[in-house]
């Protein structure tokens, strides 16, 4: 199978016809992120931005983000796209098949290609399910080569059929120079309906973390982008009128020197009602740099708490002591900073003893959010065919209709009943410091 067919020699173009517009005459491209009803229905879709921009010279490019608008038969056939591709995370596949089925009712010739780290782990599940080709790992330069028609057996990365067979292809080596990527084209997308602006300034994560893929995923390594790349494009959103970013690396502060360089940067642009938040871990954090985050207007930091018993930290490879976290919370607040605190409870192994610590650390550094949910095993984690672990046989479609609080598996060091108490227990807890923090707040 092959892409739509580009003549090998182009026609001579006036300033008024782009190489661009030669090729959208040739082939259409409709990218679709599906719906997940917990997912920040203000946050920018940046993976499919990302593959936008790339594709952006090789067809006519449509972009339906399901938290906006909803995906149609009737746009579908209007459109007549060539090509579908569809980007979407464990929570999102069950609706992604779903559409998968209408596109191949609809239009059976039409190509879909899937990519996001669900089907990196599992693209028989998303071949199954109908799509033609499956990209795993990082996906802009795999899904240039399909659209530019180049022999799928000799595209790395992917994953496709061929004679009721599944080809899985040598894995592709990661782009090294972020820098060259170009930003995300923001023009294919209702740019009013997102208050928030995610980005990155670095991709990977150097963790292995029992629970969590990105490592798998980003193949153990981190890049980064050079400290005046990611600034033009934090200008270029700033002017724009968007002054409310998140910036999504898993660990914004892994590299200090480099972290301490960017919000410098930011804090000399003098930007004005100008808010970020980040993410980042408790063990890679100071004084100086919450300073410095404070001073370049940071106003949230989202740490990956899970547990306050070191004993389940510990089990989940966190590499992380529960006094860091502590410390971080309680420093964090000292400079004017709000805390996210995700929080994590039904690991394999964990008792009430364990879940008691995790409300006393949280009583002790109220922080000022706190996110609960079920522990969940990800397709290319650690935890992932656990012995102690029983998963739920439809677990997918219950993630997909339950969101974070879906009972997806349970330990097995743990009878039922004991599970949901625990839940039930935390999930009160919680509810209640929240309702503190908000007084307080309030004076």
């Amino acid at each position: 199978m092959k892409g739509i067919k580009v003549e090998p020699t182009l026609p001579v173009l006036s300033e008024k016809h782009s190489i661009a517009n030669f090729y959208s005459s040739y082939m259409k491209l409709l990218l679709i992120h599906p719906y997940f009803p917990y997912r920040g229905k203000d946050l920018f879709p940046l993976g499919l931005g990302y593959i936008a921009s790339a594709a952006r010279k090789y067809a006519e490019i449509r972009v339906i983000d399901e938290i906006v608008h909803p995906f149609t038969r009737e746009e579908f056939r209007a459109f007549d796209p060539d090509f579908v591709g569809i980007t979407a995370t464990t929570p999102s596949f069950n609706r992604a098949e779903k559409i998968i089925s209408i596109i191949k009712k609809e239009k059976p010739s039409a190509k879909v290609i899937f990519g996001g780290v669900h089907v990196t782990f599992k693209p028989e599940k998303a071949l199954n399910a109908g799509a033609d080709i499956v990209v795993r790992g990082e996906g802009e330069e795999a899904f240039v080569e399909i659209l530019s028609d180049k022999a799928l057996e000799d595209i790395k990365g992917i994953s496709y059929h061929r004679n009721k067979e599944i080809i899985n292809n040598p894995d592709r080596d990661l782009i090294e120079d972020l820098d060259s990527i170009p930003m995300p084209a923001w023009e294919f997308f209702p740019m009013k309906e997102y208050k928030i602006m995610s980005l990155v300034s670095a991709r990977g994560c150097p963790y292995s973390c029992a629970y969590c893929s990105a490592s798998s995923f980003w193949q153990h390594r981190v890049r980064f982008r050079s400290p005046e790349n990611f600034m033009t494009e934090v200008r270029a959103l700033y002017n724009m009128g968007k002054k409310r970013l998140r910036f999504m690396d898993s660990t914004f502060t892994l590299d200090r020197k480099r972290a301490l360089e960017i919000c410098s940067m930011i804090e000399e642009e003098g930007f004005k009602d100008f808010k970020y938040s980040i993410e980042t871990r408790a063990d890679h954090l100071d004084k100086e740099l919450f300073e410095a985050l404070r001073n370049s207007g940071c106003d949230l930091v989202c740490l990956g708490v899970d547990s306050g018993s070191q004993q389940v930290l510990d089990a989940c490879n966190r590499k992380v002591d529960v006094e860091e976290v502590k410390m971080a919370i309680l420093m964090a607040k000292q400079y004017g900073l709000n805390v996210r605190a995700y929080v994590t409870y039904g690991f394999p192994g964990e008792s009430r003893e364990n879940v008691e610590a995790t409300v006393r650390l949280l009583r002790e550094t109220r922080p000022q959010q706190i996110l609960l949910s079920l522990a969940t095993i990800y397709p290319g984690t650690e935890l992932e065919g656990g012995k102690e672990i029983k998963v739920h046989p439809n677990w997918v479609e219950k993630f997909h209709g339950h969101g974070y609080g879906a009972e997806l598996y349970f330990p097995e060091t743990l009878e039922r009943k004991e599970y949901t108490k625990l839940g039930d227990y935390i999930y009160r807890e919680i509810k209640k410091l929240n309702k503190m923090v908000i007084k307080e707040r309030a004076g």
